[in-house]
């Protein structure tokens, strides 16, 4: 199953000092919701900035070809 997943950045600012959030949208592989939110965590656990996992909704996408 491939799950959409939108997660949150928090950095500051180079030019303004001020907090600034980031949103980015991921494709995750994975056998549920709650696998595809721990992945992600997994994921980023070592960024500089930090983050939240804000929604994963199952994807429509059926699979990948290569």
């Amino acid at each position: 199953m491939y799950y959409i997943a939108k997660v949150k950045f928090e950095t500051i600012d180079d030019q303004t000092g001020r907090p600034k959030k980031i949103y980015e949208q991921y494709l995750v592989d994975s056998g549920s919701i709650s696998e595809a939110e721990e992945l992600l965590k997994e994921r980023f656990k070592d960024s500089i900035a930090e983050f939240s996992v804000v929604s994963v909704v199952e994807s429509k996408i059926m699979g990948v070809v290569k």
